[in-house]
């Protein structure tokens, strides 16, 4: 059996290298009724003003891009909307008084269309008739694509209806059904797959808003603890691959993304096109209540959402035209922008991030008591024990009475836990052996009914209810921005000469905008408040912190190691690792969380993250009846073991890839990764029950080994 595996991921390899027959709709001619308005070395722009779509000729390969369909057959069974929204470059949905929407799309409704070539491209004024609404686009021509602009100052909403939707190109790339070899890229979890098909058992298209649902338009969300919400869209990008090693776009958001939702339609659950675009939501209805029994009306928030999009389509062809490629491209695009800096390359050991749970409440009668569950001392003896000495160390519950106790803007220590002289002390030995301890912080959230926040600190929906959810066993009210500053810049201020640090929690993935009049911003607004703040005072580690933070972001933590597990996705892959590795170190998911260790481990030498576990001294029997039950394993008496066995295990492997980008990963055979890494070396992930051989070597089975490349 183990020969006949070896055969075939020879084979397999074999043919991976050989030439792929062309994307099917691959042309070089462009139609009639297009018009070519700008060139550059590598690229054409051609412009139809009748629809305002526009093809992009890739003269290295001689592929030509295409923003909508020319021609509609009968096979392609199109009604008469879905027509005119596949041949329009533009369409809107707009709404009445009433919240009831419509949709115009250029070739279907009355419209006035101002066409103006500019340098590098053109600019078209776009106004809708009957709804009065007016926009304007514009599309130029650079070096690496397209950029696509609509500026907030060109829309004008004339009459008695109000935008509600912008629908951008929502064809361009689009290909039909299986006559592409290729993948769409979506940025859920690391990133996910969905492949080009006939037909898809889902029954409903994918669609997410970029860093979730903005909580300012609701109040709150429903909460269910015994469920697994999907992972957040962390980062405004998405891509398509029209057959692996020949053509490929990367599409990047810089602007517009708070008010931006993703949507990708497989072929098979509406048309038997393969489509993946931006929408943008400039305005939407909501629930207003109107008694305290629940009656209430349907409206339109009071103003329009004020947004610029600028959206970037980045063109690879060849050997970079796969999903490592686009990763590598949105990778340069940040470090252009100074948002990733280059890691120093190091032979240091692998680090490894340890968080503590200091100490945690109960009721006792009328009164609340801590509960020591690792005291610093026990923290010093137990950091002491392991296998390395170059720790990320996080703190939770350090404060008087613990975790879900609310946080002080002093270094106020639990007393239980030790003196603060004893906390600096061990912040000192942690820095000396070349690690950092960090302090546990949620800037953004107070706890219901506790005190440390006024109510005018608190943000507010639009429906008028004050910002509320759960997170790590606490119902929380999440405050507006001069009550996020505030918390920052004292704790910061307050351990800034003990070599103390902060970890972030809730700001690094929740956006929100704020209706109170005193301090209302939308979240655009919020957006670049939050930047601005964190960089300021920064950097930060910071858990699942959202693209646009990154630039603060020193330390990654609790990397998704998959995607969402959606019907119509075909595969997870390491998009956001791979776009991270050698530029911010980021770390996995605690491990002894983990329903399978074995299987993330795999995952973690795959993706390149390092290990993390979250630990007491005490055995967790002691906070049942506190609001951290739901710490169900982390007593270190249990753990200590498989630690070691872990850590020693990922350090041989990712220890000489620190600091290295990844530039390359395949997946020759199923259950066989190949992850390849600048400076040389390559880790190979056999995740299957047989052992494999590549090129003489010999994977055994549910292991990795590093090897050099050849």
């Amino acid at each position: 059996m183990d020969k006949i595996i070896n055969i075939l991921i020879v084979v397999t390899l074999f043919m991976t290298c050989q030439p792929v027959a062309q994307a099917a709709g691959w042309q070089r001619v462009v139609p009639d009724g297009y018009e070519r308005v700008a060139t550059n070395t590598d690229f054409e722009l051609y412009l139809n003003r009748e629809t305002l779509a526009f093809k992009v000729l890739d003269r290295r390969s001689g592929y030509l891009w295409s923003s909508n369909l020319d021609e509609v057959t009968p096979e392609d069974r199109l009604n008469r909307s879905w027509t005119a929204f596949a041949r329009s470059g533009i369409s809107i949905e707009y709404m009445d008084s009433r919240a009831n929407t419509r949709r115009a799309s250029i070739t279907n409704a009355a419209h006035a269309l101002d066409i103006t070539l500019i340098n590098n491209g053109f600019r078209g004024q776009l106004t809708f008739t009957a709804p009065a609404i007016t926009l304007t686009v514009q599309v130029t021509l650079t070096a690496d694509g397209i950029q696509i602009e609509v500026p907030a100052s060109g829309i004008v909403e004339g009459g008695s209806f109000r935008l509600a939707q912008l629908h951008l190109y929502p064809f361009f790339g689009a290909t039909r059904a299986a006559q592409t070899r290729g993948y769409m890229l979506i940025p859920d979890g690391s990133g996910s797959l969905i492949t080009f098909a006939e037909q898809t058992n889902a029954r409903t298209m994918f669609y997410g808003r970029y860093y979730g649902a903005d909580l300012g338009m609701r109040g709150s969300f429903p909460n269910n603890p015994n469920s697994r919400p999907p992972y957040l869209l962390s980062a405004p990008v998405f891509g398509m691959v029209h057959g692996e090693g020949q053509h490929a776009f990367l599409s990047i958001l810089e602007h517009g993304s708070a008010y931006a939702e993703l949507q990708a339609h497989p072929a098979g659950i509406i048309t038997q096109f393969n489509l993946l675009y931006n929408l943008f939501i400039y305005n939407e209805s909501y629930f207003q209540p109107t008694n305290r029994a629940g009656s209430g009306v349907t409206v339109i928030q009071p103003q329009t959402n004020t947004f610029d999009i600028v959206q970037h389509y980045h063109f690879l062809t060849g050997r970079e035209a796969d999903y490592v490629g686009l990763a590598r491209a949105y990778q340069r695009f940040l470090i252009d922008r100074g948002v990733l800096r280059a890691m120093p390359a190091t032979q240091r050991d692998l680090p490894l991030r340890i968080e503590f749970l200091g100490a945690e409440r109960e009721r006792v009668l009328f009164w609340q008591r801590a509960i020591p569950m690792t005291t610093i001392a026990h923290m010093e003896e137990i950091l002491a024990s392991l296998p390395t000495q170059r720790l990320e160390v996080t703190c939770y519950g350090w404060q008087p009475l613990g975790a879900t106790a609310p946080q002080p803007l002093t270094l106020r220590i639990e007393g239980a836990l030790g003196s603060r002289n004893d906390l600096i002390a061990l912040a000192q030995t942690i820095t000396n052996r070349g690690g950092y301890l960090n302090l546990y912080l949620d800037p953004q959230a107070g706890i219901v009914d506790e005190s440390g926040y006024t109510r005018n600190e608190v943000a507010m929906a639009i429906n008028k209810a004050m910002l509320q959810g759960n997170h790590r066993g606490m119902q929380q009210l999440y405050l507006n921005l001069p009550a996020v500053e505030r918390r920052i810049t004292a704790l910061k201020t307050a351990t800034r000469d003990y070599n103390l640090g902060l970890a972030l929690d809730g700001i690094g993935f929740r956006l929100y905008s704020d209706f109170r009049n005193e301090t209302r911003r939308n979240r655009e607004a919020m957006i670049q408040a939050y930047q601005e703040l964190l960089a300021e005072n920064g950097p930060f580690a910071l858990y699942r912190p959202n693209a646009y933070l990154w630039h603060a972001t020193r330390a990654y933590y609790d990397m998704p190691l998959g995607d969402s597990g959606y019907i119509y996705t075909s595969t997870s892959v390491p998009f956001l690792p791979i776009v991270l590795a050698g530029y911010i170190p980021y770390y996995g998911p605690a491990l002894n969380f983990s329903a399978n260790v074995e299987e993330d481990l795999l995952r973690h030498a795959d993706y390149g993250a390092y290990p993390s576990f979250f630990l007491t001294r005490e055995p967790t029997a002691a906070m049942l009846k506190t609001n951290s039950n739901w710490l169900y394993t982390s007593a270190y008496a249990q753990w200590r073991d498989e630690i070691e066995k872990a850590y020693t295990w990922l350090a041989k492997l990712l220890g000489p890839v620190q600091g290295s980008p990844i530039v390359a990963r395949s997946a020759p055979f199923p259950g066989v990764s190949i992850t390849d890494y600048a400076n040389g070396k390559r880790i190979i992930v056999n995740y299957t029950t047989r052992q494999v051989t590549l090129a003489g070597t010999p994977i055994p089975p549910r292991d990795a080994v590093l090897i050099e490349r050849p």
